[in-house]
């Protein structure tokens, strides 16, 4: 498997145009060798009142935090087509053991484009596997304060790796095929002897689709987007030779629309998971329906979300389900805006927390 997975590498590598040779005096850094950084900052201040339902073992309450507090660098490197970004998030990510519960520095992002075709790009690095339609979309481009449960149920997000994408025939048809270690960001080693393949295939009829939600731009003409994804993905524990090589499969079909003052999507997730001493496969199954439109161009907006996951077919009662209606206020697009929602989570397998219901308040701030 792992010699499987070095042969896809130095495939995806070579399957980018040749590079030109860097002579030995090349080798010295400075700006005279050809060097771009752009600097940006996102940071979004949030407040969560959750309530409860009758039966669960806590009570309500509010709180104040830093969701996403990031730095990042875009630019190239040596030539205008060996592109990079580098991303680090101050607040990102759960300190494992931590009492009281934090959040500890995270790096996000770390990849070079090797992007002298558009047809064919090679990414080598830590990013976003193509997978999950509001996992690829930005959390600072989101319609509501955040992703949908089927979303966070599904999405694999970011992962070591590597990548072939591309567009074509004017950005109306784009794909990605990758390899990746499958076993999450910022890991040293792999903990099992398979890969995680990921393959996307989307077709844009009114042009490129950019992966963000709201009409924010108000565009005159249908700008609409379609495609599927799929993912297979070893769930091996531990590198021994008597562990059992265990499988996940997971499909996406999904479908983005804009136009004018309306924004909308559909997102439709199914996975098959092997189990151990040959128990029955584990089916299970998630979707998002989204919409929102502008009561005032560009400004403000009020939306829609339906979204479930039902982690076992076989089992009744075993989905979480969520309803959230959101508003926002765009004082210059997703760089400066207000956002607010309200919603419920219905947890059918949770004995304490069956209902829970969420205020949300977000102010975010890019530059």
């Amino acid at each position: 498997m792992r010699m499987r997975g070095a042969s896809v590498l130095l495939g995806l590598v070579l399957a980018a145009p040749a590079m030109p040779a860097l002579a030995q005096e090349q080798n010295e850094w400075g700006y005279d060798k050809g060097f771009s950084l752009k600097i940006s900052t996102r940071t979004q201040f949030r407040y969560t009142y959750t309530m409860t339902d009758d039966q669960s073992l806590t009570d309500d309450n509010g709180a104040f935090n830093l969701p996403r507090a990031r730095l990042r660098l875009d630019g190239f490197a040596f030539y205008s087509w060996l592109k990079y970004k580098v991303q680090y998030d101050f607040t990102g990510q759960d300190d494992a053991g931590a009492s009281p519960a934090r959040k500890s520095p995270d790096l996000r992002d770390l990849y070079f484009d090797l992007a002298r075709n558009p047809r064919a790009t090679v990414r080598l690095g830590q990013f976003k596997a193509p997978f999950g339609l509001q996992e690829l979309t930005s959390s600072g481009d989101q319609e509501f304060v955040d992703r949908s449960v089927a979303s966070e149920a599904f999405a694999p997000s970011r992962q070591q790796g590597a990548m072939l994408w591309g567009t074509g025939f004017g950005k109306k048809l784009g794909y990605e095929a990758g390899v990746f270690n499958g076993n999450g960001r910022n890991r040293k080693t792999s903990d099992d002897t398979g890969y995680m393949y990921v393959a996307r295939v989307h077709l844009d009829p009114g042009g490129e689709y950019k992966l963000s939600e709201s009409a924010v731009d108000h565009p005159d003409k249908v700008n609409w987007t379609i495609g599927l994804s799929y993912m297979l993905n070893s769930t091996q524990a531990s590198l021994l030779k008597t562990a059992e090589d265990l499988k996940q499969s997971t499909g996406e079909a999904f479908f983005g629309l804009k136009y004018k003052r309306l924004f909308a999507l559909a997102d439709y997730y199914s996975r098959t998971e092997e189990q151990a001493a040959g128990a029955p496969d584990v089916d299970s199954a998630g979707a998002v329906g989204q919409a929102g439109f502008f009561l005032v161009p560009r400004k403000i907006e009020v939306a829609l979300r339906y979204s479930y996951f039902d982690g076992d077919g076989d089992v009744v009662e075993n989905t979480e389900i969520e309803k959230r209606i959101g508003f926002g206020y765009y004082f210059s697009k997703h760089d400066l805006k207000f956002q607010a929602d309200y919603g419920q989570v219905e947890d059918e397998a949770s004995a304490t927390d069956n209902k829970t219901d969420v205020f949300r308040a977000q102010v975010q701030i890019v530059f």
